[in-house]
């Protein structure tokens, strides 16, 4: 984390799977995770649906710079 945050890159965990396993990579400053805690794979027609109905409850609501920045959608944003 401590290098790539240095070159001023951003780190993505692949294969999250356990809110303990996001729990730890938040704790450690990881940036970005995807994985099944998240959503399984899903076809390009439900995953824009997912993106969308996204945004409007974000739209909604107040939700908070960890929640935002460890979602495999921050990139997207």
């Amino acid at each position: 984390m401590s290098l790539a945050h240095g070159l001023r890159l951003k780190v993505v965990a692949e294969g999250v799977e356990t809110l303990e396993q996001l729990k730890f990579l938040q704790s450690v400053g990881c940036d970005q995770y995807q994985g099944y805690h998240f959503s399984p794979p899903l076809p390009a027609t439900q995953f824009a649906e997912l993106v969308c109905n996204w945004q409007k409850a974000e739209d909604r609501s107040s939700v908070d710079d960890a929640a935002r920045t460890h979602s495999k959608l921050a990139a997207y944003r």
